[in-house]
């Protein structure tokens, strides 16, 4: 019999996972905050639920994909929340990129509670989840993990054990500042190189061919040349900046200090509160281009 996955949040990520498990024959139950967003997956056979609670109710496995602490915590802990509704025995799988102390914590009241935790953050737009190609990031048990393992297998393409709960997390944050790190020095090649009258097709290209080409600086930069920062958006300019203070928070929790990541980190901070946190991650050029 084909299990029963509870998810929480229906944003871009999470609506791409949920296509890609009916597609694998799970039935799914899904709640969001913004209902209108369930729509198109009860096209597709997903059941609408009312709360966090009413999702995971009779379910085998909840996933949760929140935008931050406070999204997880009101799903998980909140009134009406996932974790006083779970029957015996579901397994708690958290997606989101969250903070590493947060992580720990929401794990221990959820294990204390008497269900099996899985840290399970995820890499790739969501095209790549829909299509299969997620490959997750995994703090858990050993044995815990293998529990998860055939809903994983069916709708991901790889599972990375780093360890303990936790782990998966810390690699996830170090892996969305590198992002922001790629980008943000993308945006000041191009910022200057506009100045400069270069012609930004020729820019594009030679950077997409070069040695230091990376997924994240290809992705963003036809954006960064065009100015447009409004279509086609899949992670927006506040996610990243959410993604990267919550790991230079873990670089100050491990006594570390890194530079260039902060740099990086507060080129998004700023954006955001230049009003641009809702626009895709191309949008940091044009705080770059502000700064003197």
């Amino acid at each position: 019999m084909s299990q029963t996955i509870g998810f929480l949040g229906a944003g871009r990520m999470a609506s791409a996972m949920i296509i890609r498990s009916l597609e694998q024959g799970y039935r799914v139950q899904v709640w969001n905050r913004s209902p209108g967003k369930t729509e198109p997956l009860v096209a597709l056979g997903a059941i609408a639920c009312a709360t966090p609670a009413d999702a995971v109710s009779n379910v085998d496995i909840v996933i949760s994909f929140m935008a931050d602490d406070t999204g997880s915590e009101a799903v998980w802990l909140g009134d009406n929340g996932a974790l006083a509704a779970m029957k015996p025995g579901t397994l708690a799988v958290e997606c989101s990129t969250l903070s590493h102390g947060f992580v720990l914590n929401l794990a221990a009241k959820i294990t204390a509670a008497g269900y099996d935790y899985i840290d399970a953050p995820v890499t790739g737009v969501p095209a790549d989840i829909q299509a299969g190609n997620t490959v997750f990031l995994i703090g858990a048990d050993e044995t815990v993990l293998d529990r998860a393992r055939p809903f994983m297998n069916a709708v991901g393409k790889r599972i990375v054990h780093f360890g303990p709960i936790g782990s998966g997390t810390i690699y996830k944050l170090m892996h969305n500042l590198l992002g922001a790190v790629h980008i943000a020095a993308a945006a000041e090649l191009v910022a200057v190189a506009q100045k400069a009258g270069l012609d930004g097709d020729v820019v594009a290209e030679t950077f997409a061919t070069g040695a230091n080409a990376s997924m994240s600086g290809k992705m963003t930069m036809p954006g960064m040349i065009s100015g447009n920062h409004h279509e086609g958006i899949h992670f927006t300019t506040g996610l990243r900046a959410k993604d990267a203070a919550y790991a230079m928070q873990l670089v100050t929790d491990m006594n570390m200090s890194l530079p260039v990541s902060q740099a990086a980190s507060d080129a998004f901070k700023k954006a955001t509160a230049d009003g641009l946190g809702d626009l895709a991650q191309s949008a940091v050029i044009e705080t770059v281009k502000k700064n003197k």
